[in-house]
């Protein structure tokens, strides 16, 4: 069941282009958190980062909040 602060990160992430680029185990989990609820997916992982896309699921709920 997706919070409001779920609402409020995909709102950020789509008017910010629908990319964001993540450092760190920490602050993946509330990405990771919007990756199973279908609204982002892991467009790439590095040794560094984790790079996120927003889903047209992700699009639907940002655009609905």
């Amino acid at each position: 069941m997706a919070t409001a602060d779920d609402f409020k990160l995909i709102r950020d992430i789509h008017t910010t282009g629908g990319r964001r680029q993540v450092f760190g185990a920490r602050e993946q989990k509330p990405f990771e958190t919007l990756v199973e609820l279908g609204w982002l997916k892991r467009s790439s992982v590095d040794s560094r980062a984790t790079h996120y896309q927003i889903t047209d699921r992700g699009t639907a709920a940002a655009l609905r909040s």
